[in-house]
């Protein structure tokens, strides 16, 4: 191999591993409160409604930054953006090691949720400047996967730390991702080019059209079920399965693990599929499946919730892969950001809904069986939005083209 060549592989090799550390800081607050959940809880004397209104303020936070976090990054570049992201992220999870009390934490969650807000619209944005066709689908697949590394790192190794040395202890140690990302895109992030015509004429015209808003809805409907699991499928265990706080660590880290490889996988696959739509379906199937799993494993026993687990890790916690992909494929690549802001918006609206209705329902009845029913509706609506994009997609590629003139 020329030397040349061998040099562009080891930067493609760092610049993938950069934007896995993004993924991994912006998104590790929501499995720290996962994980950390019987911890936090106890030594601070949350109710069930109090956590699950962390999360909600985390992702609602986000939510609401998000499209502004896609103009800044069209404008600004994604070099820039992503330092940003690293330091607030890590700014977050450093205050929540401190928090002492509910509202300090609620502080925490704004400065963390202002992080998350950019993770996508840059690193999406880095790879259709930076990468051609053909390398983007694995990329995207690998820096969505970061996502299930925080999972899989959190409940692996969060528990035993918190055991050990305190919730507080282990949450600091999660700002060596922060810290560590900041030195990378340093050394390896290309800085920005000046904007050009293309690309503000992209932003004039809205960075989207139809296809965009589709993908917002799915994306809300697909993150009011993912919710759940990343905030109580740990407490879960130990409350109605009746697990110790490691055994259910191991859990959240099994659902993290296979993502990270089903992220990567799916990845690929969307890559070559010639409409987004067929995997982002298949998807939403699978995940009504994997969630009732998860919730049958209250009557059939613990040996469930480990299937359900990696089989939720393989479907519902893996679909931004493919959304991500299809975002850097259909949009124009100088309005990435901003269209990945609105969609990264609807999917943090949806994550906003239900930790905190979920957490409702398990204080006022005793039982997961309410909260679990509703996140099994948002996967079937999510279902039949991606049918009915599929049956269209499939009527426009029929229809005859309409000739010149």
């Amino acid at each position: 191999m020329p030397a040349a060549d061998q040099q562009s592989r080891r930067w493609r090799v760092a610049f993938t591993a950069t934007l896995l550390l993004a993924m991994t800081a912006g998104t590790m607050m929501q499995f720290v409160l996962g994980v950390l959940a019987p911890f936090i809880t106890a030594d601070l004397g949350l109710s069930r409604a109090q956590l699950g209104s962390l999360s909600t303020l985390f992702f609602a936070v986000g939510a609401f930054a998000s499209p502004f976090a896609g103009r800044i990054v069209d404008r600004v570049g994604g070099r820039p953006t992503l330092l940003g992201t690293f330091v607030l992220s890590g700014a977050g999870l450093a205050a929540m090691a401190g928090a002492w009390a509910y509202v300090p934490l609620l502080a925490t969650m704004v400065i963390a949720g202002c992080g998350i807000a950019l993770i996508n619209p840059v690193t999406n944005q880095l790879i259709a400047v930076h990468l051609p066709r053909g390398e983007q689908g694995v990329v995207t697949g690998v820096k969505q996967s970061g996502v299930q590394v925080g999972a899989f790192l959190g409940g692996l190794t969060l528990p035993p730390l918190a055991l050990a040395l305190g919730w507080r202890a282990a949450t600091l140690a999660t700002v060596a991702v922060a810290l560590v990302g900041v030195v990378a895109t340093r050394l390896v992030v290309p800085a920005p080019a000046g904007l050009d015509g293309g690309r503000q004429a992209a932003q004039r015209a809205g960075g989207g059209g139809a296809f965009v808003r589709w993908l917002a809805g799915y994306a809300f409907l697909m993150g009011a079920g993912v919710s759940a699991a990343a905030a109580f499928l740990v407490l879960y265990a130990v409350e109605a399965l009746g697990l110790s706080e490691g055994r259910a660590g191991f859990a959240a880290a099994l659902m993290g693990g296979v993502g990270i490889l089903a992220r990567i996988l799916w990845g690929r696959a969307a890559e070559w599929t010639a409409t987004s739509t067929v995997p982002l379906l298949i998807l939403a199937v699978t995940s009504v499946v994997a969630q009732g799993l998860v919730w049958g494993a209250v009557a059939a026993g613990e040996w469930l919730l480990w299937l359900g687990a990696a089989a939720f890790g393989a479907t519902a916690g893996s679909w931004n892969a493919v959304g991500m992909l299809a975002i850097v494929r259909e949009v124009d690549r100088s309005a990435t950001g901003r269209a990945s802001g609105i969609v990264q918006s609807a999917f943090y609206g949806g994550l906003v809904v239900t930790p905190i209705a979920f957490g409702a329902t398990v204080d006022a009845t005793g039982a997961y069986h309410v909260g679990w029913a509703g996140v099994t509706v948002a996967f079937l609506a999510a279902t039949v939005l991606a049918a009915t994009w599929h049956v269209r997609d499939r009527r426009d590629a029929r229809a005859p083209a309409t000739p010149p003139g």
